[in-house]
């Protein structure tokens, strides 16, 4: 059986730290995902960037993720 890889675009996922909830103590988190990266972008592109998203944000970031979007068949 043949498997037919489509290269759809990627994303790219910021999560960022609101600080703590003052009810609950937790802490608060909002992200942010932005669409339409190349497939083949590597991981370190990603990455910068990301970091250069995160230097016009307000908030820091806790976690960056790429989102492979490659669907198999």
């Amino acid at each position: 059986m043949a498997v037919t890889v489509l290269n759809n675009p990627a994303g790219l996922r910021l999560k960022f730290d609101l600080g703590k909830d003052d009810s609950t103590g937790k802490t608060k988190v909002k992200s942010k995902t932005f669409s339409n990266v190349k497939h083949n972008a590597s991981n370190e592109d990603v990455y910068e960037v990301a970091s250069a998203i995160e230097s016009l944000q307000q908030y820091p970031v806790l976690e960056i993720a790429k989102i492979d979007n490659t669907t198999l068949a």
